[in-house]
Formats: structure tokens, sequence, C-alpha cells
């Protein structure tokens, strides 16, 4: 017996939920996407921008109340406008690793002072960044030629980011969400033809799982998750979570990626440390979720009836694996 199953009739009911779900339109015109550069500086900071971004629990902006990935899109925007030869990748082949931490630190400072820098591993995404950039020059290229010699294809976007260390995930990540943001920013698009991998981080994954989507049947490896114990992968996890999605996305007949606005944003708030569903309360303020779709005050999961985590301790103690990785 697989130790790791997809819940087809579960996801397909989660599925249900989201096909009704009405998204904002004001999501998409954050100022990340809506900003007003070059279109070469603007696909580089999408690029690189995406391939550091992991694991950001300890990045934060209070004065400004930017966490995470909210502050990783303010502080490359200021890196953008401010300094945009750390986007130009033989400008980046000619820093040190050294000195290119030390030109990054104050754009994720909320001081801008470089030892209030909160951007942890900086050592390992200075080494992706410049990866980053040989991987450009190699292709003899730069982040807007490739958008434009992929042809608008998925496929051009899966065969040839993966070369590079950061983008190497064999499940996409990084790529796929890439791929999202330069659709939104509509800086190309992909047709529902295609063959688009979900975009799967560990905030979707805990929800998978609590909601009961994903059902671990291995009681030692159920009980090491819920005790937040250190995974040695979490390949199997990952997959499942990947073809449960699959199914909520074509159950809901929105796209693949139109899922890491419900999915991602509602790990980060609603199903997080603290659950809507036993609090009444968002972790952030404004929830996250209310951020991508039309919610309103709520004090109330959107999948709370079907959510076997609402109604049962065992699925609600799931933790997402904990790995040592800089795929997600």
């Amino acid at each position: 017996m697989n130790t790791i199953i997809v819940n087809r009739a579960q996801s397909k009911k989660i599925g249900q939920i989201v096909k009704n779900l009405i998204f904002r339109t004001s999501f998409l015109n954050r100022p990340f996407l809506q900003i007003k550069l070059d279109d070469s500086i603007k696909a580089a900071m999408y690029y690189y921008a995406v391939g550091i971004c992991h694991q950001t629990y300890q990045l934060a902006n209070h004065k400004l109340k930017l966490f995470g990935w909210d502050f990783l899109e303010y502080g490359f925007m200021e890196i953008a406008q401010e300094k945009p030869q750390l986007l130009d990748a033989n400008h980046l082949s000619s820093l040190s690793t050294t000195k290119l931490i030390q030109q990054i630190k104050p754009f994720f400072a909320e001081d801008h002072k470089a030892e209030n820098c909160s951007l942890d591993h900086l050592p390992e995404r200075a080494e992706l960044w410049k990866d980053m950039a040989d991987f450009m020059k190699a292709q003899n290229s730069n982040p807007l030629e490739f958008i434009k010699n992929s042809e608008n294809k998925s496929e051009y976007f899966y065969q040839n980011l993966p070369q590079s260390i950061a983008y190497s995930d064999p499940f996409q990540k990084k790529t796929s969400f890439l791929m999202k943001l330069l659709e939104d920013a509509k800086m190309l698009s992909f047709n529902e033809n295609q063959k688009l991998i979900p975009i799967m981080d560990y905030h979707m994954q805990r929800v998978l799982m609590r909601s009961g989507c994903v059902e671990i049947k291995n009681k030692k490896l159920k009980l090491s998750l819920q005790n937040r114990e250190l995974q040695k992968d979490d390949i199997a996890i990952r997959e499942a979570c990947i073809e449960s999605m699959k199914i909520i996305a074509e159950t809901s007949s929105y796209s693949v990626f139109k899922m890491n606005d419900v999915f991602y944003t509602m790990g980060r708030s609603c199903c997080n440390e603290n659950m809507l569903c036993q609090s009444h309360t968002c972790e952030k303020t404004p929830c996250t979720l209310s951020l991508a779709v039309e919610l309103g005050e709520h004090h109330k999961c959107i999948f709370q009836d079907v959510c076997k985590g609402a109604h049962q301790a065992n699925y609600r103690n799931y933790w997402q694996p904990i790995v040592n990785t800089h795929y997600y």
C-alpha cells in the first residue's frame, strides 16, 4: 500500500469551492507587477527575485508590515530602480560573492542599514544569484530575450531553466512561479492547452494535508510531520500534492497557476500556526487570501465545511515537511 496517496474525491470537493471564488483584479495591480520599468530590467527583476526566493521565514520589514515574499518584492523593486546593475549578468559576473552580499544587504533591511538585513542564508542566495547570471551569459542571452525566445511555450521554460542551479528543482516550483509572474505582468501568455506544472511550496503542502486532499498512511511519517521533525526529503509528498492540485484546478476550471493565489495566500494567513477554523481569526492583517479573492470580513475558512482538519485534530496537527532545500 502506498504510504502517501491523493484523495481524489476530497480534492474535487475543494475544487468545487474554488470554482465559485471571485478573484480580485486588484491582486494583479500590485506595484511589483505594474511598476513602470524598461522591459529588460523588469524581466531581470522577476528572474532574480524568484531564483533566490526560498524559505524566507526571517525576512521582514515591520515598519511597512511586509514579510517574506512581500518584502522581497519591495526590495527588488528598489534594486531595479536604484541599482539595476545588480540585475545585469555582466556586472554580476564581475562581483565576488562577498561583494554582492554587501551590495544587496541594504535593500532587505527596513532602515536600509546593511547590518540590519533580515534576508538570511546570504552566501547561498548570492551564489544562486551569480549562477543565474552565468546561465544567461552561457545562453548568450538575458531574461527578456529568454522570454521572447520562448514564444509563449511552457516547455521552453521547463526544458531550459533547470540548467541553472536556482531553477533546478525537479518539480519546477520556481520555474512555474516565474512563468506565473510573467503572465500576471502581461509579459507573456500561456494557452489552456499547455501542460503547466502547479506551483508547490510548503504553505500549500500544509493546506493539502490538513484538508485531507493528500493522505499520509504511514503512522511513523504522520507523527514525524506532526512533530515537525526534519525530513530527509519531501519528494513523495510534493508529488502527491502536485497531483491533487491538478485535480483541484481541473475541477475549478481555473488555471493551475491560479491555484497559487488561493492556497499560498491561505497557507500564509488562514491555515498557518494560527488556524481560522479554530480561532476565527486570520494570522495576518489583512488576511492574504482576502487580498487575492473576494471575501470581505470572514471568521470562517472557505474550506471549513469539507476540510478534514477543521473537524479532526489528527489532520489539523499536520505541518509541512521540514527539509533543507533551495527549491522553494
